[in-house]
């Protein structure tokens, strides 16, 4: 940069030098052109006008040439520093400090990169590259270009015809190759569960992070819409249904059935049992609904692939809480899947125990909930037939569901209804609590003469990433 500014100071002295040169030869030549024409004038001149201009231009001279001179001095140093600079030094790269140590970091990044552990393949790496190794920049490089190669889906190595047929069933597939590419280290393993528990600050407060409300999803049903003609009702369904949050990045559970305890749907009633979410189910990132459902049939290596597909809910922005569903076609069947974006919301977890008489006989049970601004929606949190209702020793039900997301200037309500078995008649009764950050609150619920309290456990959701490493 000094070099570059010797270089334009240069080149502007030599213009000045140029405009005085200039400047002089003119005034010569318009003396010379006077002497010549204009004799006669300047004898008609006084004296004194002859002598004051004559001193005059006499001292003018005197400083331009002063003047000029001194420039001169200065282009002619100046180009002595541009003519004579030094020629840059080329760069030279850092040497290797101990060839032993860059090898042993080179092992050790080689082996964490073999076993898939990113953060100490990143450790090992910084180590190597500060042995000053020029090879550990080339082998970062490449490893960093392979693993983005790797996270592209590579059409050329699907089978283009699964892929025309299902697209949905491949993007699962690539959807689990990325996530343990991207996830495997810090959160486990794919098929692993969420540790994060609901009530997580219903009894004490969060020290990590300031108590509000957050944006949440609740799941309300998944249907069966539509079945192959290769599949034949009544279906025995077994399978997973999880939600994914950027809270953990693990399995939320909301159906989860082996295949030696599997679901039997008829077609007149299409739903899954669903048992979960086991925690609010968090809007931050986008979210992912992974559904892997199969069809079990006499030998279990003839089972058939009933739905497979992987579903992205990014946050809606909605300033109200709303209903949408989001209907999916893969392998041998449509499902539908109908959520609830709840927004400034809390988690209310629900218990239900007897507390007087029992459970009337004959009677078949449905205990749900539902929000004032869903009312028309309503979560199941267990249906059963007559005589199948589970208690235990304490008189506590034994809900199939018990987490939901409610806002927090909303109320939730808990409702109770018994269908007589011999005449269909329907007895039922229901109470509201207001929503709240923390602690918990009771009511009561009476059907037929059997009295229940409902306890509901109020809870802020978790805001911040908490993985497992």
């Amino acid at each position: 940069m000094a070099d570059l500014a010797h270089e334009a100071e240069c080149d502007l002295l030599m213009e000045l030098l140029l405009e005085d040169t200039d400047e002089e030869a003119e005034k010569k030549r318009r003396r010379v052109r006077g002497g010549k024409g204009g004799k006669k004038k300047k004898k008609a001149a006084s004296k004194v006008g002859k002598a004051e201009g004559s001193s005059s231009a006499t001292a003018a001279d005197a400083a331009r040439k002063t003047e000029l001179a001194r420039v001169r001095k200065l282009v002619e140093a100046q180009k002595d520093k541009v003519v004579n600079r030094p020629e840059p030094k080329p760069r030279v790269l850092p040497e290797v400090v101990d060839l032993a140590a860059a090898a042993a970091c080179r092992a050790e990044a080689e082996e964490a990169r073999r076993k898939n552990q990113w953060a100490e393949q990143v450790a090992a790496m910084d180590k190597w590259l500060n042995t000053g190794d020029p090879d550990a920049a080339e082998c970062w490089n490449r490893w960093v270009k392979e693993d983005m190669e790797a996270m592209k889906p590579r059409e050329q190595e699907i089978d283009r015809r699964e892929y025309m047929s299902d697209p949905l069933a491949v993007e699962a597939k690539n959807y689990r190759e990325f996530w343990n590419t991207l996830w495997t280290d810090c959160c486990g393993s794919y098929e692993d569960t969420t540790l994060i528990p609901p009530m997580l600050y219903t009894d004490i407060k969060p020290t990590t992070h300031s108590s509000y409300t957050m944006r949440t999803l609740q799941v309300f049903k998944v249907k069966i819409v539509e079945i192959q003609e290769e599949l034949h009702w009544p279906l025995q369904v077994f399978g997973i249904v999880a939600a994914r949050d950027s809270i953990d990045r693990n399995r939320n559970v909301i159906f989860h059935r082996k295949r030696d305890n599997c679901q039997i749907i008829h077609e007149e009633s299409p739903y899954l049992t669903l048992t979960g979410p086991t925690r609010a189910i968090v809007v931050v990132d986008p979210v992912c609904f992974e559904v892997d459902l199969k069809v079990k049939v006499c030998t279990e290596g003839d089972d058939r692939d009933l739905s497979y597909l992987v579903v992205h809910y990014h946050d809606s922005g909605s300033m109200n809480s709303y209903v949408f569903n989001q209907v999916s076609t893969s392998k041998l069947s449509t499902i539908d899947l109908s959520f609830g974006d709840i927004v400034n919301s809390v988690e209310a977890t629900i218990s239900v125990k007897i507390i007087s008489s029992q459970w009337p006989k004959g009677f078949r049970g449905l205990f749900y909930a539902n929000t004032t601004s869903l009312d028309s929606v309503k979560i199941d949190l267990l249906t059963f037939e007559g005589g199948e209702l589970v208690v235990g020793d304490d008189g506590t039900i034994e809900l199939s569901r018990r987490v939901v997301s409610v806002e927090l200037d909303g109320e939730l309500r808990v409702s109770v209804m018994a269908t007589s078995l011999k005449d269909g008649s329907v007895e039922r009764d229901s109470n509201t609590l207001k929503a709240k950050k923390a602690t918990r609150r009771e009511m009561e619920i009476k059907v037929l003469g059997c009295k229940m309290k409902v306890i509901v456990a109020w809870s802020v959701v978790p805001s911040v990433q908490q993985y497992r490493s």
